[in-house]
């Protein structure tokens, strides 16, 4: 050793002690990995989607709720719906209806009562809209296999009969401006409780469902509108 450097000594075990070390080493390493998370159990979805051959008509109040940037606090406007299985629909915003949208097998009708203008689109293009036409679509999908093509589901909640999960568009331009779908269901009777759409420039458009009546007569006529004196155009692709 040369003079004035300083013993190495190196570390001594006990023989009892070895075991702990050893079980030291194999515990660090793992402590600092992150967990990996865990998929979504999509079961409660699947059994949703299932049943949605069950449902031949619906009628319900609804608030939506839309949320600005622009916007102080979020607007809340009334509603109503009507929906007989598969392409009657009509739906009606405001009291007295600021918007109505009525759908009669391929035809879709945006109407706006007080501008005395209607706009006319198809039902195979609706799909792809943001805005009015949005929640538009029923059922949500055909299959689990055909919500799966569609949408990539990012969480999933189940308490007593209620039923949340939020889902993303899978097609890249749809993901562009819409950044999550959140939806909540009875997990008991299968009805809608609240659908919402989350958009990337920070607004969104939340509908909440009440006095929900399922599989009860509705007249047929509640989906005819009277065009006299309306400007109808076709929507723009």
């Amino acid at each position: 050793m040369r003079a004035g450097s300083l013993p190495l000594e190196l570390p001594r075990f006990h023989p009892m002690r070895l075991p702990f070390f050893f079980l030291l080493c194999v515990l660090l390493p793992l402590a600092g990995r992150a967990a990996e998370p865990q998929p979504p159990d999509v079961a409660p979805i699947k059994r949703w989607i299932a049943r949605q051959d069950e449902f031949h008509s619906v009628e319900a109040d609804f608030t939506q709720t839309r949320a600005l940037r622009a916007l102080r606090s979020p607007v809340a406007i009334k509603g109503h719906l009507w929906f007989i299985a598969p392409d009657a629909l009509r739906w009606e915003l405001g009291d007295p209806a600021k918007t109505i949208v009525i759908r009669k097998g391929p035809t879709y009708f945006l109407i706006q009562p007080a501008k005395r203008k209607a706009e006319r689109s198809a039902a195979a293009g609706v799909g792809k809209k943001a805005g009015a036409f949005a929640m538009m679509t029923f059922p949500l999908a055909k299959d689990y296999n055909d919500f799966n093509r569609q949408f990539e589901v990012l969480s999933v909640t189940a308490a007593d009969e209620r039923c949340h999960f939020e889902i993303a568009p899978r097609d890249v331009q749809e993901r562009k401006f819409l950044q999550a779908i959140r939806i909540d269901f009875n997990t008991a009777s299968g009805h809608l409780i609240a659908f919402e759409m989350a958009f990337r420039d920070g607004s969104s458009m939340r509908n909440e469902f009440s006095n929900v009546k399922m599989n009860q007569k509705i007249d047929h006529h509640i989906f005819d509108f009277d065009f006299t004196g309306y400007e109808v155009t076709d929507a723009r692709e």
